[in-house]
C-alpha cells in the first residue's frame, strides 16, 4: 500500500470535514428540491432524502450517511409532516432503510476500492518486476507451460543473439541452443520446461550456441513457476556468462600442463646433464671451499688419476707433490673468479696406485662455480690427459729434426753435385763447340760433313744435361737463399727474339712452329740472367708438351706491368693439376712419356715471385696451356736495385 498513491491508499480520497459537508450538501438540495417541488407533486419527502443518504454514504461513508439520514428525518419531522403514530412508523421505517442503504453503499465502495487498489498494486508490481528483470546483469527468459518463450530480457537477447520482439513466442529449443562443453552433445532444452516441479541444478555450466553460430560458456539455473493453486505457468531460466573464469580455468590448465612439462623438461635436463657428466670425455671435478674440497667426481676422472680425487679431499691432500704455482692459481680461481686454462700441464703421483710415482700431462680448464646468486661455492676442473699426444708430438719433432737435417744433406748434396758436374760439362761443351768450328761444312763428295752431324748431335744432349745440373743447383740456391738477383734495364721484346732464335732448331726438331709477336721495345728493370731463364723454360716446356703444332709467343707492355703470354697447342693440363705443376718434382703427366726432374716451372715461378711478379696458367685437357706471366716495370719498393736474395722455407 504504501506505493499506491494518497487518492487509492484511503477509501474515499477526501478529508473528514470534506465528507461530511457534501452530507450536509446532498440533504440540503435535497429538502431544496423537496420544497420546490411539494406544491405540484407532492411527492414523498423520504424520496429525495433517500436518495441524498445514498449518495452521501457512497460519496463519503457510514458517517455522512448517518448525519444525512438525522437531517433527514428532522427536516421531515419538522416541515413536511405531522407528528403522527403513521409518521413515526413511516420514519422508523425510513431510518431502517437509510441505514441498510448506508451500510451497503459504504461497503460496496470499500469492496470496489480495494479491488481497483489491488489491480493498481499488481500493475506497479509488475512494472517494477519488469524493470528490475531488465535491468540485472543476468540473462532471464521465461517460457509459458507450452514451452514457447514469453519473456527475454536484453542480457538474453544479447546472448542469443534474438531480439525480443523476434524471441516472443518461439520455441525454447530454437531460442536456447545449449551444448554440453565437454562431449560437444547438444543438450535438451525440454527439460527446463518438464511437469516436475524442482529447479534444475544450479551453475550448471554449458555453451550457448548464439544465433550467428558464436560460442559462449554459460552458466545456468531453470526454475518451475506455479500459481498459488498450484498450476504450472512455466519456467523462468537465469543464466549468465562465464567466459572470465573459463578463460582463468583453461589457463590454469595450461599453466598447469606447462608446469608439468617445464617439471618433465627439468628432470629430463637433470638426467641429460647427469649423463653427460658421468659419460662426458673428459674428465670432471668439482671443489667447493677455499680449502679445495672434492664434491664430484665423474668416471673418467677417477680413471685418469685413481683414488687420488676422492670426495671429501682437498686437491692439496691428493696431489701432494702438484706444482705450488698450479695451486696459487688455483685459489686465484676460486677468489677472484678468473678461469684458468693451462695446456700440457705435467703432474707427478702415483697415478697408478704401485707406489711409484710417474708423471702425466694434462689440458687444465679450472673455472669458478658459481651458486643461483653469483656467489662463488667453489672451482670446477676440466681435465684430459695428453700424454701420449705429448709423447707422439716429441717423436714427430724428433723425426721432423732428422729430416730437416736429411734434407740438408740432400741439398748440400746436389749443390756439390752440381757444381762438380757443372765444370766437366762445361768443358766438354766447349771442346765440342771447338771441334764442331774447327770441321769444314762440306766434305769431300760437296755433303755437309758427317762428323759435324755427329758432333751437333752430342751436343744438344750436352746442352740438356748442362740444363739439368743448372736446375738442380738453381735449386740447391734457391733452398739456401742464396739466389742473387742483379737488376739491369732490359729490353724484354729483344731478349726475347734472341731466346726465339736459339730455340728454333729445338723446335723444328719437334716439328713446331715458333710464332713472335713483340712490341719492341718493352723496357725494365730485371735481373737478365735469370728473365732469359724464365722465358727459356716456359718455351722449352711448350715445345715439349705442344710437339708438332705451333707456339705463340708474346710481350706487350701494360701500364707499370709487362705481360709476356706463352701459348702451344698441345696435350693440355687438367684443372685439378694446374695448381701443383707450379711444385718441386710435380708432373702432370707420366714420366714414362716425358722426361725431366719436374723443377722448371717452379723454378720459373720462385724467380717471377722474387721479381714481384705472378704467373697464371689456363688449360683445358687437349686444348693446349697458355701461360701469363706478368712483371712489374721497375723492381718491388722492397728489394735492392742491384741483387734480391731469396729464401723460401724447406717443403
Amino acid at each position: 500500500m504504501a506505493l499506491l498513491p494518497s487518492s487509492l491508499s484511503q477509501p474515499y480520497g477526501s478529508p473528514p470535514w470534506a465528507r461530511y459537508g457534501l452530507a450536509l450538501l446532498l440533504t440540503g438540495l435535497a429538502f431544496s428540491f423537496q420544497w420546490l417541488l411539494a406544491p405540484w407533486l407532492a411527492p414523498s419527502p423520504y424520496f429525495f432524502f433517500l436518495s441524498s443518504i445514498l449518495l452521501a454514504a457512497w460519496l463519503g461513508g457510514h458517517g455522512p450517511g448517518a448525519l444525512a439520514t438525522v437531517l433527514a428525518l428532522v427536516l421531515t419531522f419538522f416541515f413536511f409532516r405531522p407528528p403522527t403514530p403513521h409518521h413515526l412508523i413511516s420514519s422508523a421505517l425510513f431510518t431502517g432503510v437509510s441505514a441498510l442503504m448506508t451500510l451497503v453503499a459504504s461497503r460496496v465502495r470499500l469492496l470496489l476500492h480495494e479491488a481497483h487498489a489491488a489491480r493498481a498494486s499488481a500493475q506497479a508490481h509488475g512494472q517494477t518486476l519488469s524493470i528490475t528483470l531488465r535491468s540485472i546483469g543476468d540473462a532471464v527468459l521465461t517460457t509459458g507451460p507450452d514451452g514457447l518463450v514469453r519473456f527475454i530480457n536484453p542480457v538474453a537477447s544479447y546472448f542469443t543473439g534474438w531480439r525480443e520482439t523476434e524471441a516472443i513466442g518461439q520455441p525454447l529449443s530454437l531460442v536456447l541452443r545449449l551444448v554440453d562443453p565437454s562431449s560437444r552433445e547438444p543438450l535438451d532444452s525440454s527439460r527446463f520446461v518438464s511437469a516436475e516441479a524442482r529447479p534444475v541444478q544450479l551453475g550448471h555450466p554449458a555453451l550457448l550456441l548464439s544465433k550467428n553460430g558464436a560460442e559462449l560458456p554459460i552458466e545456468h539455473t531453470a526454475a518451475p513457476i506455479s500459481d498459488p493453486q498450484g498450476h504450472s505457468l512455466g519456467t523462468v531460466i537465469v543464466f549468465r556468462d562465464i567466459s572470465a573464469r573459463f578463460r582463468e580455468d583453461h589457463e590454469r590448465a595450461q599453466l598447469l600442463a606447462r608446469e608439468h612439462d617445464a617439471h618433465l623438461e627439468a628432470e629430463s635436463q637433470r638426467e641429460r646433464l647427469e649423463t653427460l657428466f658421468m659419460q662426458a670425455p673428459v674428465a670432471i671435478c668439482l671443489t667447493r671451499g677455499e680449502d679445495h674440497v672434492v664434491e664430484l667426481v665423474n668416471p673418467l676422472g677417477q680413471t685418469l688419476v685413481g683414488e687420488l680425487l676422492t670426495p671429501g679431499r682437498s686437491v692439496r691432500e691428493s696431489f701432494s707433490g702438484l706444482d705450488p704455482n698450479l695451486l696459487h692459481l688455483l685459489d686465484e680461481v676460486y677468489r677472484k673468479g678468473t678461469p684458468f686454462t693451462g695446456h700440457e700441464v705435467p703432474l707427478r703421483a702415483d697415478f697408478s696406485g704401485t707406489g711409484h710415482p710417474e708423471v702425466k700431462y694434462f689440458d687444465l680448464t679450472w673455472q669458478p662455480w658459481r651458486g643461483h646468486a653469483g656467489e662463488i661455492l667453489g672451482t670446477m676442473g676440466l681435465c684430459a690427459e695428453v700424454t701420449e699426444q705429448v709423447l707422439a708430438r716429441r717423436e714427430v719433432e724428433a723425426l721432423a729434426s732428422d729430416l730437416q737435417k736429411a734434407l740438408q744433406i740432400r741439398d748440400d748434396f746436389l749443390s756439390v753435385a752440381s757444381h762438380e758436374l757443372k765444370t766437366p760439362l762445361t768443358s766438354l761443351q766447349l771442346q765440342l763447340q771447338l771441334l764442331w768450328r774447327s770441321l769444314p761444312e762440306t766434305g769431300a763428295d760437296g755433303q755437309p760433313h758427317p762428323a759435324r752431324k755427329r758432333i751437333e748431335a752430342t751436343r744438344r744432349p750436352a746442352e740438356r744435361l748442362h740444363q739439368l745440373v743448372n736446375n738442380l743447383l738453381d735449386v740447391s740456391r734457391i733452398r739456401a737463399g742464396r739466389l742473387a738477383l742483379e737488376h739491369e734495364t732490359v729490353d724484354f721484346a729483344a731478349l726475347l727474339q734472341d731466346v726465339v732464335t736459339r730455340a728454333e732448331a729445338d723446335a723444328a726438331g719437334a716439328g713446331c712452329t715458333l710464332l713472335l709477336r713483340a712490341q719492341a721495345p718493352v723496357i725494365g728493370r730485371w735481373d737478365r740472367l735469370r728473365l732469359e731463364q724464365v722465358v727459356t723454360n716456359l718455351l722449352s716446356n711448350a715445345i715439349k708438351y705442344g710437339a708438332n703444332h705451333p707456339v705463340e709467343m708474346t710481350v706487350v707492355q701494360d701500364g707499370d706491368l709487362a705481360r709476356l703470354t706463352v701459348r702451344d697447342h698441345g696435350i693440355g693440363i687438367a684443372p685439378e693439376n694446374q695448381a701443383r705443376i707450379f711444385q718441386r718434382f710435380e708432373r702432370a703427366v707420366s714420366e714414362r712419356h716425358y722426361g725431366g726432374f719436374g723443377l722448371g716451372l717452379w723454378i720459373v715461378k720462385q724467380i717471377v715471385e722474387s721479381l714481384g711478379g705472378d704467373i697464371r696458367v689456363e688449360s683445358q685437357p687437349g686444348q693446349g696451356a697458355t701461360f701469363t706471366v706478368a712483371l712489374p716495370l721497375q723492381p718491388p719498393p722492397s728489394g735492392r736495385s742491384d741483387s734480391v736474395s731469396v729464401s723460401h722455407a724447406a717443403s
